[in-house]
């Protein structure tokens, strides 16, 4: 596990706030292969029982989302995330223009599932959130969300992971490598080096063994990788209550 400390979630939650724009580039050129992370996400959850409850956390202004649930029926749709303002704003169009019921928050994704909730869900979403989160604060989120997921429902989490074998230091070495290659002509110099800073001072991935450990002392009952991708930098997990 990595042992080196992320920045403050404040600092995390400024900067895409402030580099939303930028952000949103990364995305549409899939260099954060958001396409294929979504789509299987969008295949798990056409099995879940139709007018499913949802929570999502880190949701961003939930553009992938909000495609991956095109069609679906949702009885019941929060959506939280940090940076707030106009990305919330977003969210909210975003979700509901798809014909999803959302009801969108301002808050920390941490200390949201900390507190007990008055109604369970049956798939709780993160995407490209958790790695931001110190290796203690990732073990505390899988305790608190638990509480927050019905018998038999799952949490999915879309993000990066450290390989088996491989340092910190490694999967970051191996993650700009891969970005500048892919998408070399999609920032420019100055905004790439905005991006690199973010990814070196707070993007702490772990392994998936680390992260399968972290949910089963939580209280999940399973633990599955529905996909890898980025040559095994990132991938979507399911843990199942």
């Amino acid at each position: 596990m990595s042992e080196q400390k992320p920045g403050e979630p404040g600092q995390v939650g400024q900067f895409f706030a402030s580099q939303w724009g930028v952000y949103d580039r990364l995305v549409r050129a899939n260099l954060l292969f958001h396409k294929e992370l979504f789509e299987a996400l969008r295949e798990d959850l056409l099995k879940v029982t139709p007018n499913f409850s949802l929570l999502d956390l880190g949701c961003g202004d939930a553009g992938c989302l909000a495609k991956a649930l095109a069609g679906m029926r949702v009885s019941r749709c929060v959506a939280v995330d940090l940076a707030g303002g106009p990305v919330l704003l977003a969210a909210r169009d975003n979700l509901r223009f798809r014909g999803i019921p959302a009801e969108v928050k301002q808050g920390n994704a941490l200390e949201f599932v900390e507190v007990a909730p008055k109604r369970k869900f049956d798939a709780v979403t993160m995407a490209y959130c958790l790695h931001h989160f110190p290796t203690a604060d990732k073990a505390r989120f899988f305790k608190g969300v638990a509480n927050w997921v019905k018998p038999g429902g799952a949490l999915w989490l879309l993000d990066e992971v450290i390989p088996g074998g491989a340092s910190r230091e490694d999967w970051l070495r191996l993650e700009l490598q891969l970005i500048h290659r892919l998408g070399a002509e999609t920032l420019t110099s100055e905004e790439w080096a905005g991006v690199d800073q973010h990814i070196t001072t707070s993007d702490f991935p772990e392994t998936v063994e680390a992260y399968g450990e972290m949910a089963r002392e939580a209280g999940f009952q399973s633990v599955e990788t529905r996909l890898t991708v980025a040559d095994g930098l990132a991938a979507m997990l399911r843990f199942t209550r």
